[in-house]
């Protein structure tokens, strides 16, 4: 009877430490299940707030592709602009070559047509001279003509008959003067005619 005391009292001991155990389990369990639920409510929270996050970031995500196509077709037109810059800048460089040249070609012949001017002038101040020379010399051989001839009016006016019958009288100048031009008249004399034979 003692050894059933005793075990009736193992037993019971043991039965009050597994419920003690299973109370502490019990416990236990709930806190974990209210750490689960919390664990749970918090990470559904994140994810809620994440797949907010990732819809904005793919919404952004679509603007910035939108955005870059955008870019690559300003990329492009600014390419073929600059492309068609290129060409009218070369255009205008050859233009401008054909310009440097036809200038430096106008400006030789600018420099062709001084010097032909400068030459004309040249020849004409010598032309001129002569011109003026020869003018000069005009002049006083024609006031030199004027004044023989003035000088043989004069000389008809007060020389005699006999002298205006005299020979070719020249100037200085060498030209005959119009009383050596003038033939002396024919007389008849009564003497010269032959007498008749009676």
């Amino acid at each position: 009877m003692e050894i059933l005391e005793e075990s009736k009292c193992t037993l019971e001991q043991q039965v009050r430490s597994l419920t003690s155990e299973l109370a502490v389990e019990k416990a236990s369990s709930n806190q974990a299940g209210k750490e689960k639920n919390r664990l749970e409510t918090s990470f559904s929270e994140q994810l809620s707030k994440a797949s907010e996050e990732i819809g904005e970031l793919k919404a952004l995500l679509d603007k910035k592709e939108a955005y870059a196509g955008e870019l690559v077709q300003t990329l492009t037109q600014t390419q073929e602009d600059l492309r068609v810059s290129s060409d009218k800048v070369c255009s205008l460089e050859n233009s401008h070559a054909s310009l440097q040249t036809s200038y430096e070609s106008a400006l030789a012949e600018n420099k062709k047509l001084r010097n032909e001017i400068a030459d004309y002038e040249r020849d004409y101040g010598i032309l001129e001279d002569k011109t003026t020379i020869e003018n000069f010399n005009l002049e006083s051989e024609l006031a030199k003509i004027k004044e023989t001839i003035e000088k043989t009016q004069q000389n008809q006016d007060f020389s005699s008959p006999v002298a205006e019958a005299s020979g070719n009288v020249e100037d200085d100048t060498g030209i005959p003067t119009p009383s050596s031009e003038i033939e002396p008249a024919t007389t008849d004399d009564p003497t010269s005619v032959p007498s008749t034979s009676q």
